[in-house]
This record gives C-alpha cells, structure tokens and sequence, in this order.
C-alpha cells in the first residue's frame, strides 16, 4: 500500500549540485534508496528549479562548477525563508580554500577527496537531526 505524502516526510531528501557523475555515483552507492530521495542538477539555474519541485531536506554543492555560482545557489536558498533549515554542505577542492567567504551559510564543508561513505552519515545526521527539530 502507497504511504504517498507520509512516506515522503519519512524519506530524506537531497539536491546534488555540480557534482560529475563519478563523485554523485560513489554518494549514491552508500545512500539508500530507501531513506533518500536523490536528485541532482548541473547549474544553479537548474539548482532553483529542483528546489522548488523537490524541497530538498538536504543540497550539497560542489564548488567545481565555479566558487561564484555555489556560494550564489547557498546565498539563495539562505535568503529563502522556505529553505531557512535546509541543511548545506560544501565539497571543496584542493585549489578551493574555505577562507574568503562566509562559511556559516554551510552546515558542513568536505575537502575533494572525501570517503563518500563518512558524507553519506553526515547528510543522514543532520537531516535525521533537522526532521527531529521540524
């Protein structure tokens, strides 16, 4: 029997930015389909337009696609008082430093390469922490 809306708010969910495919795939592999609902978007165009239909519990950005235009997608979605609790998380590359920006936008930064499997536990963490305060 479909649990429909119920099944929804049991489920997390979770908006993929930027990312290549390799690096969403590894995510994706210790994800379980069961606990999350995964979509992904390749521009920050795209990245409104997945957040509007999905009301993603959890985005993680990656910063490869540009510095600019992650740190503009976070801006956004922070300035949006629908996705106030959104959890953030920024994947930054090794050229990428945290400094010179506002790192309190995001509620976690991982520096490429990171153990997929350690980012996996901590979306479901603070997602799982998130739905408690909700």
């Amino acid at each position: 029997m479909p649990l429909g809306e119920l099944e929804d708010e049991a489920m997390g969910k979770l908006l993929l930015v930027g990312m290549d495919h390799t690096v969403r795939s590894s995510l994706e592999a210790v994800l379980s389909p069961e606990d999350f609902k995964v979509e992904a978007a390749a521009s920050g165009f795209e990245a409104g337009i997945q957040a509007e239909s999905l009301h993603p519990d959890a985005v993680v950005v990656d910063f490869t696609m540009g510095r600019h235009e992650s740190l503009m997608i976070a801006q956004n979605l922070r300035r949006n008082s629908d996705y106030a609790d959104t959890v953030l998380i920024a994947l930054l590359s090794d050229e990428d430093t945290a400094s010179g920006f506002d790192r309190t936008i995001f509620n976690e930064t991982f520096r490429k390469p990171f153990d997929s499997a350690l980012l996996a536990e901590r979306i479901k963490t603070l997602v799982s922490r998130k739905k408690q305060l909700a």
